[in-house]
């Protein structure tokens, strides 16, 4: 998957009308609550294999980290 791919992806699982960039802060989104928390435990389960605890998505700050978070699987 591509980061534009996942950067899409993301963009629908929160439900945002504006894009996400890499560098955004997650904070600063309004979506970003813990049912979009949830939501993006299941993605990454089902797309990619990786279970994340809810305590590992709180600590993540910027977009990038959920692009880190996936490792290899986004090039």
């Amino acid at each position: 998957m591509t980061k534009t791919e996942f950067l899409n992806e993301l963009r629908e699982i929160l439900q945002r009308e504006e894009p996400c960039r890499e560098e955004d802060g997650l904070r600063g989104y309004e979506e970003w609550d813990s049912l979009s928390q949830m939501a993006l435990m299941a993605y990454y389960s089902k797309t990619f294999g990786i279970k994340i605890k809810i305590q590992e998505l709180k600590a993540l700050v910027k977009v990038s980290d959920l692009v880190g978070l996936a490792g290899e699987n986004i090039k």
